[in-house]
């Protein structure tokens, strides 16, 4: 008796413990991480990257990479919304806590600290307008003597000059102070060419050539150390579950400019000598693919093809249907068409038959038809039909020791098989509903065979102008390959008895989901081809965007970064949302005494003395170098209400003679000028810079006195 009670109160005592440990594990979770936490990332509005404003619709490669991360970490963001320049420094400040697209360098990682791995990489392209006649993409030697527009002092400035350096042609390269600038210098005809990368390409430009790429990085501001373990644990999350996630995602996004409809001189020449015809054979009976409708018009995937080979390419197509394989390739071979298919697209064939393969207009899997169990010999005996040369190819590729039965459609390939004179039938996988209409079916076994194929058309060899202009066809249609025009293709009107449907209705539902799985993995397995390819493609060469908004010698904002917040200011004050700010123009004094006696690395030295000068007096607000020794300061906030404060100690630290400046301690003579916005009284920011650079000049005169 004394043994239970023992026993009892020791499993009470063992079960009150498990209960206090679960309630301090719970007290322990909710403390540390039972509430999310919030993020303030910074939100660059850019095409592609990071699209939408406040309470606007998102999208974009940076955005969603923001949502896969959150997924992970259970984040919840606050977006806070600027410039480029802008919100890295508040990364910087600590003013927001993460943000994407950022290049490693190491004088940022003083100030901010980066992901362990990448976001992401970034090409960049020289790329020239489509209506241009000077630069021919296929014939690089056009570049020489061209004028090529880029941004000055950027990443890809320092990138197109060494690419000229190492490749060797001589082009004039044309420095701006943004992107926009050399678009619209590329559009007028100023320059030949740009540099631009490929997420931020649109417009319907051409690129000629990669010249490089690069990785991008999270950064994360250095006063937040949990939200980078946090981001770190995420990323890599996120990369070993699926390797190719940072191409995949970033390919969603790259617009079609690297596909477009510019054909090389030879290529012209080649459709000029045939009147812009092209004469296309195609094999009747053959959808989803191909097949004859009223008049001469054709049916299925070819006709999207010939569609944009006339809108897109203004070419037109003259098609001849053939009812056998055998036909269509000798029609070719006498000179009668130029383009033929639709055909199993293997190199290895291709070069046996003397012809040349086209992309991949689609993909698919094979499925095998058969009686009674499947075994070694059930592909001994394989039915072919002579108007299918997909049929045809993958029995010769996946079977090449397997006897062929030689039928003259599908359909008596079915019966082939049926009456014994055949082990089975091979058949796409899309052209499965399609066969059902056929009783045969009933008694068949279906085997889906694990290797996807993908269908081409074909030219003979030597004819690389016409593979070169049906590939551009093909990429230009991949989204309507991929969609309607395939799914409206794979079913057939089959007339049915009201006996049949009652009979056989569960077997058609199990067909059809069959089937319908059968297309999800064809389409599945020919996006990820067609984006790996891609992102091979791309990932060659690519290299990371430089900062258009940033002074190279003193890493503070420039010219642009200047024009590009006055905008923003400029649109508050039309508005009348506009709060209080003022403006301080610095100049740097004796620039050119100092060029001219101790040289320039001296004169540069200068220059970034002042520029740290006014940094430490201004920390808390943006400073950009809109000149040679010009510098603009945008005081709000609590500079603004120190402002007289702020501009006497400027004017206290700057050593009024020249000659006592000691360049190796920091040493510089800014003479300095400060005005205010004034409500109602100014109605643009010009007219507050104006007043602030008369005052910096009455300045400058007065410590020219004081020498």
């Amino acid at each position: 008796m004394k043994t239970v009670r023992w026993k009892r109160a020791l499993l009470l005592m063992v079960i009150m413990l498990l209960t206090v440990s679960n309630l301090m594990l719970l007290a322990a979770a909710v403390g540390d991480g039972g509430h999310a936490k919030t993020v303030r990332v910074g939100y660059v509005n850019f095409e592609n990257y990071q699209e939408g404003g406040e309470g606007e619709y998102k999208r974009g490669f940076g955005y969603e990479y923001l949502q896969r991360v959150a997924y992970s970490t259970g984040w919840q963001y606050e977006y806070v919304y600027g410039s480029f320049g802008e919100l890295l420094q508040k990364l910087k400040d600590g003013e927001i806590d993460l943000m994407g697209d950022l290049s490693y360098t190491e004088e940022r990682a003083e100030t901010i600290r980066f992901s362990a791995l990448p976001q992401g990489r970034e090409n960049y392209y020289i790329y020239t307008t489509a209506d241009q006649e000077t630069i021919d993409p296929f014939e690089l030697d056009t570049l020489n003597g061209r004028r090529i527009g880029v941004t000055a002092n950027s990443y890809q400035q320092g990138l197109l000059m060494e690419w000229l350096e190492e490749s060797g042609y001589d082009c004039t390269v044309v420095e701006y102070n943004a992107s926009k600038e050399t678009a619209a210098a590329l559009n007028s005809g100023e320059v030949d060419a740009m540099i631009m990368t490929d997420m931020a390409s649109s417009g319907g430009y051409v690129p000629v050539i990669s010249i490089g790429y690069g990785e991008f990085f999270f950064g994360v501001s250095k006063s937040r150390p949990d939200i980078l373990e946090d981001l770190n644990r995420a990323l890599r999350e996120i990369q070993t579950t699926d390797p190719y996630y940072n191409e995949v995602t970033y390919a969603k996004y790259i617009t079609s400019s690297l596909s477009n409809a510019y054909l090389s001189k030879q290529e012209r020449k080649w459709l000029e000598e045939r009147d812009h015809t092209v004469r296309l054979g195609y094999l009747t009976g053959n959808l989803p693919y191909c097949d004859a409708a009223e008049g001469d018009a054709v049916r299925g995937l070819l006709a999207v093809l010939i569609e944009t080979f006339r809108d897109d390419f203004g070419v037109q197509v003259v098609a001849k249907g053939y009812g056998d394989t055998d036909s269509m390739i000798a029609a070719a071979n006498d000179g009668e068409i130029d383009l033929f298919g639709p055909l199993y697209s293997d190199a290895w064939l291709a070069e046996q038959y003397g012809f040349i393969n086209s992309n991949a207009i689609t993909s698919t899997t094979f499925i095998l038809l058969y009686q009674g169990d499947y075994s070694e010999e059930t592909t001994q005996k394989i039915a072919c039909a002579k108007n299918s040369a997909i049929q045809s190819g993958a029995v010769e590729v996946l079977y090449p020791d397997a006897e062929r039965v030689e039928c003259r459609t599908k359909e008596d390939c079915l019966k082939a098989v049926t009456d014994g004179r055949a082990t089975c039938a091979i058949a796409s996988a899309a052209t499965m509903n399609l066969l059902k209409q056929y009783k045969t079916m009933k008694s068949l076994n279906m085997l889906e065979l694990p290797k996807a194929a993908t269908i081409c058309l074909g030219t003979l060899r030597g004819n690389s102008e016409l593979l070169n202009i049906t590939n551009r066809v093909i990429f230009a249609s991949t989204e309507d390959l991929s969609g309607a025009a395939l799914m409206d293709n794979v079913y057939a009107d089959i007339p049915l008895s009201i006996v049949d449907y009652l009979e056989e209705h569960a077997l058609s539902v199990i067909l059809i989901l069959v089937a319908i799985i059968a297309l999800m993995l064809a389409f599945f397995i020919y996006y990820r081809q067609m984006t790996t390819r891609l992102v091979k493609m791309q990932t060659k060469n690519a290299e990371l965007s430089q900062q258009a908004f940033r002074d190279g010698l003193t890493k503070v904002g420039n010219r642009a970064g200047y024009l590009a917040a006055e905008k923003d200011f400029q649109v508050r004050i039309d508005a009348g949302e506009q709060e209080q700010f003022a403006l301080v123009v610095a100049d740097v004094n004796g620039l050119k005494s100092v060029n001219d006696a101790m040289g320039h690395e001296a004169g540069d030295q200068l220059i970034r003395n002042a520029s740290r000068c006014i940094c430490r007096i201004y920390a808390h607000s943006p400073v950009f170098r809109i000149g040679g020794d010009e510098f603009v300061v945008i005081l709000t906030g609590g500079d603004y209400a120190r402002r007289d404060e702020l501009l006497a100690e400027l004017r206290e630290k700057s050593l009024p003679c020249i000659e006592e400046l000691q360049l190796e301690n920091g040493g510089a003579s800014v003479a300095s000028g400060m005005a205010e916005f004034i409500p109602g009284t100014d109605s643009t920011v010009a007219e507050v810079f104006t007043r602030a650079d008369e005052a910096m000049y009455v300045c400058k005169k007065q410590m020219k006195q004081v020498q």
